[in-house]
């Protein structure tokens, strides 16, 4: 990839996957490799056939939120490639609408893109984030940031809570009486 030669990594993709595809036993190496795929027709500017394998990635499930969230900023980028910003937002929203607050702690990473998709259609962020950056913010024991609109506050938490521990891990250092880094959720 690094030397552009995109249809020679496809083809190592593709002999990795069949070399291997007897061991993919709960379908991640298919998803990953699906996944992996999209990323190499994306960058060679492919963008139909990143949209077409996108559709693919998401007929074989996610194994998280964070996942599906990752996998609807990856086809949004793809729709953005070709034009279609409007798509973008839609196909980015309708992955983030999928929420678990087991990942929480996740939330005021993915929040920058929603922004600027929103901006990219000439939209605020509509009001209906606001519960779901203010979960992001309650994960890392903080109040949603209050700024001129919804989304400049959403760019804010992300910024203040980069680097921060999230309650899972503190309430992990905690149980193991500020023990090691290591083994850390």
């Amino acid at each position: 990839m690094n030397e552009e030669r995109y249809d020679e990594a496809l083809a190592c993709l593709d002999a990795f996957e069949q070399a291997n595809h007897s061991r993919d036993h709960d379908g991640w190496l298919a998803r990953s490799v699906a996944s992996e795929r999209e990323h190499i027709l994306h960058e060679a500017g492919r963008y139909e056939e990143a949209l077409q394998v996108s559709e693919a990635v998401a007929q074989l499930g996610f194994e998280n939120v964070t996942y599906r969230w990752s996998h609807g900023g990856s086809k949004a980028r793809i729709l953005q490639a070709l034009g279609k910003d409007r798509e973008a937002l839609t196909a980015y929203e309708e992955a983030f609408h999928h929420q678990d607050p087991r990942y929480a702690s996740a939330i005021p990473y993915y929040l920058p893109m929603l922004v600027e998709l929103s901006e990219n259609v000439g939209l605020p962020v509509d009001e209906t984030w606001r519960s779901v950056a203010e979960a992001g913010a309650e994960d890392f024991a903080v109040e949603l940031p209050v700024r001129d609109s919804l989304g400049e506050s959403m760019r804010a938490l992300a910024e203040m809570t980069q680097g921060m521990p999230s309650k899972r891990e503190r309430e992990w250092k905690a149980k193991q009486g500020g023990g090691t880094d290591r083994d850390e959720p």
